[in-house]
């Protein structure tokens, strides 16, 4: 499984679907961006609060149920956001960030077993010329895994992850899988061609991608951590 702001990078599910039941993490997983985003515990225990996990494709999920930035705090968002007990949480999230440029692992939807099936595609994405604007390029490290489209890749690979709005049911094959994105930095005019491989349930935005490595240093320095951009498929 190839993300507001995250540098986002591959590892194991934070949120396990196994008899539809939420299994706790005691640690982040492995490369959380600790740098960008709130601490894992204080986000994984809200996102359990509000019961996230049965909210995927509704408004509230897209309101409430992504990861805060280290220097975003939780008043900021709409009261029901808000559990009853996390109420002083946000407050500390910005001295307690540790600068990693790492990935948090996608979080899938408590669903039975994943099935080999493709899901129903949507309408296949035609190589629009339409631009997606408003969106921010994060990277992610492979670390040996698969994607949400079943392939594993280098992190020279030129691939990227959508934003789970766009990809669809991370549990299954996306109709996008495969497909070419053509991504332009708006502050320096770079751009790099991509192919989709993964889905990004903690991008800022559905206009948002995860990069591999070698493809966001295509367009910015790995420093940069973050790149504002415009995309389209082609």
């Amino acid at each position: 499984m190839v993300r507001v702001l995250s540098i986002t990078s591959l590892a194991l599910a934070a949120v396990s679907a196994v008899s539809g039941l939420v299994v706790p993490r005691l640690s982040p997983p492995s490369g959380w961006e600790t740098d960008i985003l709130e601490p894992y515990d204080q986000y994984h225990e809200r996102y359990l609060a509000l019961q996230c996990q049965d909210k995927h494709g509704q408004p509230f999920f897209d309101q409430c149920c992504h990861p805060l930035l280290a220097t975003q705090k939780l008043e900021s968002r709409p009261s029901q956001c808000i559990p009853d007990d996390c109420d002083d949480r946000s407050d500390n999230a910005a001295t307690n960030v540790t600068p990693t440029p790492t990935y948090e692992s996608p979080t899938p939807t408590p669903t039975p077993e994943p099935s080999s099936a493709t899901s129903t595609p949507k309408p296949k994405a035609s190589h629009t010329p339409d631009v997606n604007a408003g969106g921010q390029a994060t990277f992610f490290y492979q670390n040996g895994v698969a994607g949400a489209c079943g392939k594993v890749h280098s992190d020279d690979d030129l691939i990227c992850a959508l934003d789970e709005r766009f990809y669809g049911d991370p549990g299954v094959r996306s109709a996008y899988c495969d497909q070419k994105v053509r991504i332009t930095n708006t502050k320096n005019g770079k751009t790099v061609t991509v192919t989709v491989a993964d889905d990004c349930p903690t991008c800022l935005n559905r206009n948002s991608i995860d990069l591999s490595e070698a493809a966001f240093k295509a367009i910015a320095p790995l420093s940069d951590g973050i790149a504002s951009i415009e995309w389209s498929f082609v």
